[in-house]
């Protein structure tokens, strides 16, 4: 099996190389890394030239945008599996041997997804569940975000394209989601997706202080996860846990007197409910 690795770049180099020196290091060789370069400079152009004789590599350019940036990517998938790794993750070195094997033993799976783990081996990036299950609506939001799906390339197909007016770099007030609403396509479909949280990404847990940046982000992304739950007719009492969960955390955080992280908990609060009404 051939895996096709669709990853879009912005203002990065650094982590970028880490996630090439992550893939040259996989102990399974058979994929094309699939890079779509959105900077205005030679940064990742340069990597690509320093790395093209350890892996295979795609180099493609497009205009800003995360979903904008992956569906250029996706005319150029020519894999049985296809990933979507962020730039700023990087791969365990058996991690592609891993997914192969599974897919291997089940005809029927159409979609692999994992948990994502910072440098320390501490879960990040949100919540996971701790048991292996398929995917379903109902439990997609502890089970899967972007550089942990992997997916035949025929449900990959038929997801589509992204949403290029979700998710970062949009120009929207949506600015997260777009894989949660692919994700759901393939799900909806009735393909078999399941999740194995000895799947495991590496990527670091953002830095969170508590000013104008963060607020801005909690705004962005919690708005764009509001709106896919409005995309996909998801009902009034998920939208009102997920609402509440955030309100829960700035009843907390008033309680022990910080008042900044009950402000990002409002943000995202009022956001989700927003993004699902818009």
């Amino acid at each position: 099996m051939k895996f096709s690795l669709v990853m879009a770049t912005l203002g990065r180099s650094v982590e970028v190389e880490r996630l090439f020196d992550s893939l040259a290091a996989q102990t399974y060789r058979n994929f094309d890394l699939i890079v779509i370069d959105q900077n205005e400079d030679s940064r990742v152009r340069d990597l690509v030239t320093r790395f093209s004789d350890r892996m295979s590599i795609i180099y493609l350019r497009s205009a800003k945008g995360l979903s904008r940036a992956r569906n250029v990517g996706l005319k150029h998938v020519f894999g049985d599996l296809v990933a979507f790794p962020d730039d700023d993750c990087w791969y365990p070195p058996d991690l592609l041997q891993f997914v192969v094997d599974h897919f291997s033993r089940d005809a029927q799976l159409e979609g692999l997804t994992g948990c994502s783990i910072n440098e320390r081996g501490v879960l990040s990036q949100g919540r996971w569940l701790s048991e292996r299950v398929r995917v379903t609506r109902k439990n997609l939001f502890t089970c899967a975000t972007s550089y942990t799906i992997f997916l035949r390339a025929d449900a990959a197909r038929l997801a589509g394209e992204f949403d290029e007016a979700l998710g970062v770099g949009s120009g929207t007030r949506w600015g997260a989601g777009e894989e949660t609403n692919y994700l759901l396509r393939v799900i909806d479909a009735d393909r078999k997706v399941c999740y194995d949280p000895e799947l495991r990404v590496r990527h670091p847990e953002p830095v969170v202080e508590m000013d104008e940046r963060t607020y801005s982000r909690a705004r962005l992304y919690n708005r764009g996860f509001g709106r896919v739950l409005g995309l996909n007719r998801f009902p009034a009492h998920t939208v009102l846990y997920h609402v509440g969960r955030a309100m829960a955390g700035g009843a907390v955080s008033l309680a022990r007197l910080d008042v900044k992280r009950a402000r990002y908990h409002w943000i995202a609060a009022t956001q989700r409910f927003l993004g699902w009404v818009d």
